[in-house]
């Protein structure tokens, strides 16, 4: 039987040196061969996520920007669930000002970082990712981006507790127009109201004839949520947000270990029985 397997990146897939373990990357590897569908399921923009696909060829799809994008590697193309609107965008960069925040935009084929500080002391005690694919930008070439591209993600970046304040703030602004999620604890993401992990991934089990009891996802923040929840088996890392505890099958290591490898031996040695 083929199964699904989706795999969260930021704190799960990937470790903080943005490689998969070795023996992690070993079992991907045996999963493709065997002929099951791999996804990555992320919060990261696509060009960073097209990068490590090149370097991990063992994903037949890319799930972007919390859903908002899904890219077929194979066929080479990308389907766009939303985007938000230039008026909302301006209004959430005069927030990230406000609060001292990094602003992080995402469109189709690019990604983009703006500051008004130069440096940012809750950073020194935190891991973040994905910053490096980020082209800097100043505020006259944020505001150009804004008016001519597609932005398919606005994410604020600071210290938890400002990111909570800013989520109470705009999830009761929002509410019913956008979806706004807190992931990784000091990411607050901005998609379009449709965007979901799990949105995404019933939309490629249903394009190849597959169901939840299929499905095998991974994951470690709120946006992972709605995507153990579908699976037939999903399993929390070691430093997860409790909500998503709430609704695993297992709670496992971390991402510097080759748990998800250890994990899915031991699940794949009664594949005949769990899902038959």
């Amino acid at each position: 039987m083929k199964l699904f397997f989706a795999f969260d990146l930021d704190g799960t897939l990937l470790r903080y040196d943005n490689t998969i373990h070795p023996q992690n990357v070993e079992m991907l590897e045996k999963l493709y061969e065997s002929g099951h569908f791999l996804v990555v399921a992320t919060g990261r923009g696509l060009s960073a996520c097209l990068d490590l696909a090149k370097k991990y060829p063992y994903f037949h799809y890319l799930v972007s920007n919390n859903g908002t994008l899904i890219h077929d590697v194979i066929t080479k193309t990308t389907i766009n669930s939303g985007t938000l609107t230039k008026e909302i965008v301006r209004i959430l960069l005069l927030d990230c000002k406000r609060t001292g925040s990094i602003c992080a935009i995402s469109t189709i084929n690019s990604l983009f970082e703006f500051s008004t500080k130069n440096k940012h002391d809750w950073l020194k005690n935190q891991k973040i990712m994905d910053l490096h694919y980020y082209n800097k930008v100043s505020e006259e070439q944020i505001l150009e981006i804004i008016e001519n591209e597609t932005i398919t993600q606005f994410a604020f970046r600071n210290d938890s507790k400002v990111i909570e304040n800013l989520y109470q703030k705009w999830q009761k602004q929002l509410k019913n127009i956008y979806k706004v999620t807190i992931t990784n604890r000091i990411f607050l993401d901005i998609n379009p109201l449709s965007a979901d992990k799990a949105n995404a991934i019933q939309s490629l089990l249903e394009k190849n004839s597959l169901t939840p009891s299929q499905l095998i996802a991974f994951g470690d923040s709120s946006n992972d949520y709605f995507m153990l929840k579908l699976a037939r088996f999903g399993f929390a890392m070691e430093d997860a947000t409790p909500d998503l505890l709430e609704v695993a099958t297992k709670k496992i290591g971390n991402c510097e270990s080759e748990t998800i490898a250890t994990t899915l031996k031991t699940l794949l040695k009664n594949e005949k029985e769990l899902f038959s």
